[in-house]
């Protein structure tokens, strides 16, 4: 009974700490259970494109649990150094090791308990809530929650497993550690680091080599590895400069005898000393914390913008057909007997023949065929006849003259050479027609030719035919499915509303994922801060009441507090910036893949997040600080 009591009145008397830890971690397990019931729900299971819902959702989760057990391992490190002390006084009034060991067990009970009665709470009362968000966002009336054991039972075991292993860590710690040395184990500093040139000179050349990459990766299907081995590359860089080139810099200013002898860079730089290899570390992962929550909604949101001009790129009319006949004139009657059945309207029809795309390279020089794994592009031509009909223009090429439609008009040179031949490119506004035939990864490219020879000399290729109809009418799914079937198309035929249907589930289902997958980010990036302002509160009271106690007033307290906040507070935030600047090419070209290719869109949606996440920032900034000068004060 008296460890039990001891165990509650030290809950109690921490309840700042034990209060935050259990609300942060209740919100992960709402998060968590939330992520496994969209798995378990059966409706979204059968909507259209709900299985890549259900298979995104199963990655978010096991990033979330991640970040979960991470977060909870760190908060617990800092709250059992607090607690040491406590401890060591148990111990001192005639508790045993396992008293300790017993007390300890008690309190990771009671903190299991409440964080999973609390997060379940949260979970089942925002459930309806995801699912109202999931429907606006995916555009559909079909979802609708539902409520079965399998998610309670899994979050339940989950984190009843997670705190096993935090309390065998905080049990193994106890062993190694002599019970009376726990008092004054608080307050222990780090030893003075050493200055670490090499491993900083090393942090900075890996980080460069990860932006390189980022930097100089092509629209093509290896760039997502190549983006995988660029974040591998800034995480290491990230951290080795954040402790090893921090503890540089600071020894490089404490060398600065002019400036490390002013009050409040002498208080700031020497507080922070001794203690910047764990606080590199903590910068470090608050840093890349940010980084990921700012790539995240700056692609999701991008897709989610740039939805209408992937399916413009995709079905530039209602309908697109391919065929490798022209349609007949009994095509056409078959069309709109079709048409009338279902009570459809055929509005512009358009029908044009170019060559089946070939892979390749097109820089400002020339274009050279390539294999899958280092294309950038497909290239298809087609004529200048079809061209000026589908246009209504008048253009007049010679033979060695050529057209070039791409993606926002990006090719600008006024010459290319293709297969040994050099031809004059003259620009192009537009083009009506101009779309993604197989919607693959690769950017499409079409190439006008005065006639069908030269055409099929730059691409030797068998002629295709492709047909655009725009339609209206109530009707139009059965009319869709029903010409399909006449025409007996799979892959060469798209319906412009199916693919938006497809796209509003796809797109919104994945922004929804991710702004949840942010969340959780974003309150382990604040508990973090929030923690490590706490940490470093307690570890600098003694030393600024020392201070002021030999004339150090108010005021050069607060400056220093200030100052020293400041100096350290904002270098995650700068590094974020700096790494979604050297990302926005990866970025970019990831998007490109999936034929979004409005670079101004990009930067616009990055310069908004980048915004608000800095407001967010300095709010955090502003109420961690007031946090960190009440326990300095506090004497």
């Amino acid at each position: 009974m008296i460890h039990y009591r001891l165990a509650w009145s030290s809950l109690k008397r921490n309840k700042q700490q034990y209060g935050l830890f259990v609300f942060a971690s209740a919100i992960l397990v709402a998060l968590n259970f939330i992520f496994l019931a969209l798995i378990a729900n059966t409706s979204l299971k059968n909507a259209n494109g709900g299985n890549y819902i259900v298979l995104m959702s199963n990655l978010y989760l096991r990033f979330v649990l991640m970040l979960s057990v991470i977060f909870m391992f760190y908060v617990d490190s800092f709250i059992m150094k607090q607690r040491n002390q406590e401890l060591g006084l148990f111990n001192i009034l005639g508790l045993t090791r396992s008293d300790l060991r017993l007390i300890i067990i008690i309190e990771d009970i009671l903190l299991y308990l409440g964080t999973i009665i609390l997060g379940l709470l949260m979970g089942v009362s925002f459930l309806k809530l995801a699912f109202l968000s999931l429907q606006k966002l995916m555009q559909t009336q079909n979802l609708h929650e539902q409520f079965s054991r399998q998610p309670f039972l899994q979050v339940i075991g989950i984190f009843a497993f997670f705190f096993i292993l935090i309390l065998i860590y905080n049990l193994f710690r106890l062993r190694k550690v002599k019970p009376i040395d726990l008092w004054g184990q608080a307050a222990q500093g780090e030893r003075q680091p050493k200055n670490h040139w090499i491993l900083a000179i090393l942090g900075v050349l890996t980080l460069a080599a990860g932006y390189f990459i980022a930097v100089t990766v092509k629209p093509r299907i290896t760039s997502f590895t190549q983006f995988t081995l660029a974040v591998i590359l800034v995480v290491i860089g990230t951290y080795f400069v954040f402790i090893a080139a921090s503890i540089s810099m600071l020894q490089f200013l404490k060398n600065r005898k002019q400036f490390y002898y002013q009050p409040n860079h002498f208080i700031s730089i020497s507080g922070m000393f001794n203690r910047m290899k764990q606080n590199g570390a903590g910068l470090a992962s608050i840093c890349l914390l940010c980084t990921t929550i700012l790539v995240t909604m700056i692609a999701t949101i991008s897709i989610y913008q740039g939805g209408q001009d992937v399916l413009n790129s995709w079905n530039p009319y209602d309908i697109m057909m391919t065929t490798k006949q022209p349609l007949t004139v009994q095509n056409q009657q078959t069309i709109k007997s079709l048409a009338k059945t279902n009570q459809i309207r055929l509005g512009q029809q358009q029908q044009m023949a170019m060559t089946e795309p070939t892979m390749g390279n097109l820089t400002k020089q020339k274009f050279q065929k390539t294999d899958l794994s280092t294309s950038t592009c497909t290239l298809s031509t087609l004529t200048i006849k079809d061209y000026n009909r589908i246009q209504h223009q008048h253009v007049r090429l010679k033979a060695n003259e050529l057209l070039i439609v791409s993606s926002n008009n990006s090719y600008q040179a006024s010459k290319i050479l293709i297969k040994g031949h050099q031809y004059q490119i003259r620009p192009v506004s537009s083009f009506k027609l101009y779309f993604n035939y197989e919607r693959t990864i690769l950017k499409p490219i079409f190439i006008i030719a005065a006639n069908q020879k030269i055409a099929q000399q730059i691409n030797p290729q068998p002629w295709i035919f492709v047909n655009g109809i725009n339609i209206t009418g109530q009707h139009q799914k059965q009319f869709v499915q029903q010409l399909q079937s006449t025409f007996k198309l799979d892959e060469s035929f798209s319906s412009r509303s199916q693919l938006k249907e497809s796209f509003n589930n796809l797109f919104g289902g994945f922004l929804f994922l991710s702004i949840i997958a942010c969340i959780s980010m974003l309150l382990v990036t604040v508990l973090m801060i929030y923690y490590k302002q706490v940490a470093e509160g307690y570890a600098d009271r003694e030393r600024f009441q020392t201070m002021q106690q030999v004339g150090l007033s108010k005021q050069e307290t607060r400056q220093a507090i200030h100052s020293q906040v400041l100096l350290v507070f904002m270098l995650p935030i700068i590094g974020a910036t700096v790494n979604i600047a050297f990302a926005l090419p990866a970025i970019s070209s990831i998007l490109k893949q999936l034929s979004l290719y409005n670079d101004q869109l990009v930067i616009y949606v990055a310069l908004s997040t980048l915004g608000i996440m800095l407001l967010a920032y300095l709010a955090i900034y502003g109420l961690t600080t007031k946090v960190y000068e009440r326990l300095v004060h506090a004497y």
